[in-house]
């Protein structure tokens, strides 16, 4: 009985240590992609984060994505994607140019890049752009359609 408790304990130790190590698994399960890089300094992150908790419609949208707010100031080790590729922060900081907080990366849930911004999007933006990428979810949309979309909704 001892060791079978023992195996079991041992099966356990390895599993939690797969699910709880360093690595932040960045993946998309079939909704969109956001990566949001931040940094501790950044007052635009932090009401950024306070728009997608407050606005209603922003907050509901967002269920449609997984959002993954990358600190800069912080070295962490992520896995990304189905490829399971390992990255460090300062490689995907360099991946996507990201020099500036907050710098927001979107893509589809086939993840295709679809757009960036370099700064802070204010919630009728944010919902414009996530609306569009679950448009593209839902066939109403092709990529192709991005610019004109953002015309025929207020962006540009």
């Amino acid at each position: 009985m001892k060791k079978i408790l023992l195996v079991l304990s041992l099966f356990m130790v390895s599993v939690f240590a797969d699910i709880y190590n360093d690595e932040t698994r960045l993946i998309a399960q079939g909704k969109g992609v956001m990566f949001i890089f931040e940094s501790k300094s950044c007052p635009y992150c932090e009401l950024l984060k306070k728009d997608f908790k407050e606005n209603k419609e922003m907050k509901e949208i967002s269920k449609g994505f997984n959002i993954y707010f990358i600190n800069q100031d912080n070295q962490k080790d992520y896995v990304v994607g189905t490829t399971k590729k390992q990255e460090t922060t300062t490689t995907l900081r360099m991946a996507f140019m990201s020099k500036t907080t907050p710098n927001i990366v979107m893509f589809d849930k086939k993840w295709n890049k679809i757009f960036q911004l370099p700064g802070y999007a204010h919630p009728a933006q944010m919902i414009t752009f996530m609306k569009f990428i679950d448009g593209l979810h839902n066939g109403d949309y092709t990529a192709k359609d991005w610019q004109k979309y953002l015309k025929d909704n207020g962006v540009s």
